[in-house]
C-alpha cells in the first residue's frame, strides 16, 4: 500500500471543514454571473450572442462539478475508492476533530464515521470496531451496520458479527450485499458451504445489476466468498438428491477468478483479494503450489490485512498448512488477530450497542446534506433549464434574429 507523502501529508492534514454554506454562495454567486447575466442580457439585447450564454452554462456546470470532487467528503471518497486508505484515514481523522466553526454534526459527521469505519478494517487498525460502534450510535441504519459486521468478522467474531448481519438484512429485505457477503464468509469458516455459496451468488446476481452503484470493494469481497464457497462445493460429492439446478463445476470457479480480476484490476488492495483466491485454488494441485505461494507472497504485498485474515479462516489454503515456505504467513496471521483482540472492545460492549441499535433500526440514515445547499442547486439548476428552454425558443425554434 503506497505510504503517504510528505506533501500529500501537508494537504490532508489542513482541517476537514464542512464548509457547505459557503459552497451556497458560490453557486449562487457564479449562477447569477455565469448563467443567468448572460442569458438575460441576450434577451434584452435580442440577439444570440453567438452562443456565449451556452459556454456560460457549461461552464458552470462545471465549476459546481470541481467544487463537489474539490470538498472534504469527495477527496474522502475518491481515495477510499482508489484503495488509499492511509490518506483517507488522515482525511477522515481531521474532519472529525474539527471543533467550533465547520464542524461536521449529526448524520453528516456519520457520513465520515463510516468512511473512517472503511479505512481501519482496510488498515487492519485495532480501534476499527470502536469507530464502527461510534457511527452505530448515530444511526442503526444497513451501511453502519453492515460496517460494523465487516469490522467483527476481520476479528473472527462470528456471532456478534451474525448479529449485526441479521439487523442490517432485515433492513434490506436480505438484499444487502455486503451483509450476505459477511453472512457467507461466516457460512464458510463454519463449514457451509453450500449457505455460503447460495448467498454470495443471489449477492453477486444484485451486484452486477446495480453497477456501477454498489461499491467496488463490496462486489469484490462477494466474488471472493462466492469463489471459495464454490471451489469448496466442487470438492465435495454430488448430493444423491441434487434435482435440476446444476452442480458447481471448476469451470464456474474459473469464470468468477476472471470476474474478480476484472473487478479489482484498477485497485491494488483488491487486486490482493483475486490473487489470494487465484492461490486458494493453485494450492490443491501439487504441481502448482509453488505457483500458489508465490501468487499468495504478492497478495501479501497489495493487502496485507485481508490476506493475513483470510489465511486465519478454518479450512482456506487446507494444502499448504504443512508447507514450510507457508509457516511465517500463518505465524503473521496469528500475530495479526492476537494484536487486534488485545485492543477490541469486549462482548459485553458490542453486545449492548447491538441491542441498542436493535431497538433504533431503520432503513437508511435521515438526510445528510445541507438542506440550503440542496435546495440552492435545485433552484439554480430549475432556473438554468427554465431560461435554456426560454433562450432555445426566442432563437432558434421561432427563427427570430
Amino acid at each position: 500500500m503506497r505510504p503517504v507523502g510528505d506533501r500529500e501529508r501537508g494537504h490532508l492534514l489542513r482541517p476537514a471543514r464542512d464548509l457547505s454554506h459557503l459552497f451556497t454562495w458560490l453557486v449562487l454567486i457564479s449562477w447569477s454571473l455565469v448563467v443567468a447575466l448572460p442569458l438575460l442580457v441576450s434577451f434584452a439585447l435580442n440577439r444570440q450572442l453567438r452562443g456565449l450564454p451556452l459556454l456560460g452554462v457549461l461552464l458552470w456546470f462545471g465549476l459546481v462539478r470541481l467544487g463537489r470532487w474539490l470538498s472534504p467528503a469527495g477527496r474522502a471518497e475518491g481515495l477510499l475508492r482508489r484503495g488509499r486508505y492511509r490518506e483517507a484515514l488522515v482525511l477522515t481523522d481531521r474532519a472529525l476533530a474539527v471543533q467550533g466553526t465547520g464542524t461536521w454534526i449529526g448524520t453528516r459527521r456519520l457520513a465520515w464515521l463510516n468512511r473512517r469505519t472503511t479505512a481501519l478494517t482496510a488498515l487492519g487498525q485495532g480501534d476499527m470496531v470502536l469507530a464502527a460502534l461510534e457511527a452505530l450510535a448515530i444511526s442503526a441504519d444497513p451501511e453502519t451496520l453492515g460496517n460494523c459486521a465487516l469490522a467483527l468478522l476481520r476479528l473472527n467474531r462470528y456471532d456478534e458479527a451474525t448479529s449485526a448481519t441479521r439487523l442490517a438484512l432485515t433492513l434490506t429485505r436480505e438484499r444487502s450485499v455486503l451483509g450476505n457477503t459477511v453472512l457467507a464468509s461466516i457460512k464458510l469458516a463454519r463449514g457451509k458451504p453450500a449457505e455460503a455459496e447460495a448467498l454470495a451468488r443471489s449477492s453477486v446476481e444484485d451486484a452486477r445489476a446495480l453497477l456501477p452503484l454498489v461499491r467496488q470493494e463490496h462486489y469484490a469481497l462477494c466474488l471472493a466468498a462466492l469463489c471459495r464457497a464454490t471451489q469448496a462445493l466442487v470438492r465435495q460429492p454430488l448430493p444423491p438428491q441434487q434435482g435440476k439446478r446444476a452442480w458447481p463445476t471448476q469451470e464456474m470457479v474459473r469464470q468468477y477468478l476472471l470476474e474478480l480480476r476484472d473487478a479489482a484490476r484498477r485497485h491494488a488492495p483488491l487486486r490482493a483479494v483475486g490473487l489470494a483466491e487465484e492461490a486458494e485454488v493453485l494450492s490443491w494441485a501439487e504441481e502448482t503450489r509453488s505457483e500458489a505461494l508465490a501468487r499468495l507472497n504478492e497478495a501479501v504485498k497489495l493487502g496485507t490485512e485481508y490476506v493475513l485474515w483470510l489465511i486465519a479462516q478454518p479450512g482456506t489454503f487446507a494444502r499448504l498448512r504443512g508447507d514450510e515456505r507457508f509457516a511465517p504467513l500463518a505465524e503473521q496471521a496469528e500475530a495479526r488477530l492476537e494484536r487486534l483482540r488485545d485492543v477490541a472492545p469486549s462482548p459485553e460492549m458490542v453486545s449492548a450497542a447491538l441491542g441498542a441499535a436493535e431497538k433504533a433500526t431503520q432503513p437508511r440514515p435521515t438526510e445528510q446534506a445541507n438542506s440550503l445547499a440542496l435546495i440552492t442547486q435545485v433552484i439554480t439548476l430549475g432556473s438554468t433549464f427554465v431560461l435554456l428552454l426560454l433562450w432555445t425558443w426566442r432563437f432558434f425554434i421561432t427563427g427570430s434574429p
